[in-house]
């Protein structure tokens, strides 16, 4: 695709100057799709090749200096993001121009796209008929809260060059990090409460069957968790074990299983993340069950929590309260490890509330060091293996394994007396990164036991 592109931005550089350049006759003239034709003309417009004018419509102009800083593309955003992508990753290395929501209604929404100006990215959360329309005129388009998109759907895009996404968080969420990103780091911030970073939440009723634990909670829990589970009044009324539920029939009753007890992680939705994570490391929690008032209105996993560290790092942010920076003590063999000091001021909650900030902190300073090019941070496992209530801590950080275009890394906090936390995360590389100890013995340790 990015050659099938390259070349139609050749032939457009070949157009003399004043003639006018339409889809219907890039399409017909260099035999490709009307849609793989739109998105040339608009990155030609990008580099300054082409203008489109109210009357006279798009023409080839004389190419005009450009900025070298990069403009962000929709590739770029899906890994600062962490979005999972369900197809058409090869039409993402795009210039992100639009963001429309997709939350009014349907002629609105094809009024907003007849009126864009460049590559338009369409978020939508339970709005079938508003991504059907989406699909059906080439949009990039990023579902949202959960919403599901048919194989049709998914088939449907593959043809017309769509690339569909998907995220837990909701739109108004993705649309602040994207804008932040995007337009105005400053202008676009969303707060660090939890509310702004939940997913939708995941409703297990007390009348449910355990093929239901299944369908919402398998995919996100640990061996360990135990699971909320709601009356019809959406209140919390007790919590499932993650071992009861692996080891029942599919079709057996909830409520012939479940504790009244309610013995998950709840959080109001007004705590902010950084208490968040220091609460999900220390009880070595996978998820956090947030609520308004005595109603569940939301999730959060530990990957939400990586992806707001991640999002307060791009921002300039402080990484975590009561932090002091990491020292480097030394380099293993070709930098596949990573020894630093963290010396954590006192506080009356002890050093644990840092714990989270550090692993996060550590994995990052050692893809930096190594690998010298971009990367994200994509997911994340955490375990809380003793209390902390120590100030001065050693870190290691350790590449388990390199792939061509990501690594696994393990980080583990420590001193003389115990071991207190580790966390292995997952991370995306820049297709330019240098991978030439990809061969090392080293890159090829086997991960470490998961043990909490």
């Amino acid at each position: 695709m990015a050659e099938k592109r390259a070349t139609l931005i050749d032939y457009i550089k070949e157009i003399p100057e004043g003639q006018k350049i339409s889809v219907r006759n890039l399409a017909k003239s260099m035999s490709v799709s009307k849609g793989t034709a739109y998105r040339a003309i608009k990155a030609a417009e990008e580099m300054g090749l082409v203008e489109t004018m109210p009357r006279s419509g798009t023409v080839r102009i004389a190419q005009t200096a450009r900025s070298d800083e990069k403009a962000d593309t929709l590739a770029s955003e899906i890994k600062r993001l962490g979005l999972t992508v369900l197809c058409g990753a090869e039409h993402a290395d795009i210039p992100l121009n639009r963001i429309i929501l997709g939350d009014g209604s349907l002629e609105q929404f094809k009024k907003n796209v007849r009126s864009a100006d460049g590559n338009v990215l369409c978020l939508v959360g339970d709005r079938p008929e508003i991504l059907q329309e989406a699909i059906s005129l080439g949009i990039n388009v990023l579902t949202t809260g959960g919403a599901r998109v048919s194989e049709l759907q998914l088939m449907a895009a593959e043809q017309n060059g769509c690339c569909v996404m998907c995220t837990g968080q909701d739109s108004l969420l993705v649309y602040d990090l994207l804008r932040s990103e995007c337009l105005d780091k400053t202008a676009f911030s969303p707060g660090d409460s939890a509310r702004n970073w939940m997913q939708m939440p995941l409703y297990l009723y007390y009348n449910d069957i355990v093929a239901d634990w299944h369908r919402l909670y398998r995919p996100i829990v640990s061996l360990f968790s135990r699971c909320a589970v709601v009356n019809d009044d959406l209140n919390i009324c007790g919590t499932l074990d993650a071992v009861s539920a692996m080891s029942s029939t599919p079709s057996r009753k909830i409520s012939s299983l479940y504790s009244s007890d309610v013995e998950c992680f709840v959080a109001d939705e007004d705590t902010s993340m950084q208490v968040l994570a220091e609460r999900l490391i220390k009880e070595g929690s996978a998820a956090a069950y947030i609520t308004r008032g005595d109603t569940l209105c939301g999730i959060i996993t530990s990957n939400d929590i990586l992806k707001y560290y991640q999002y307060k790092n791009a921002s300039g942010g402080q990484m975590s309260r009561g932090y002091a920076a990491l020292e480097l003590v030394n380099h293993g063999s070709q930098m596949m490890t990573s020894t630093y000091t963290a010396k954590v001021p006192e506080t009356e909650c002890g050093a644990c509330e840092s714990l989270f900030g550090i692993l996060v902190s550590a994995a990052r300073q050692h893809c930096m060091e190594k690998f010298k090019s971009q990367f994200s941070l994509t997911s994340g496992t955490f375990y809380s293996l003793e209390d902390c209530n120590s100030c001065n801590l050693i870190v290691t950080s350790e590449i388990l394994k390199i792939e061509p275009l990501g690594c696994m890394i393990e980080v583990e906090i420590y001193d003389d007396a115990a071991s207190y936390a580790r966390s292995i995360f997952m991370v995306s590389l820049s297709e330019n990164t240098d991978m030439e100890n990809e061969g090392d013995e080293n890159s090829k340790c086997p991960c470490l036991q998961k043990n909490k």
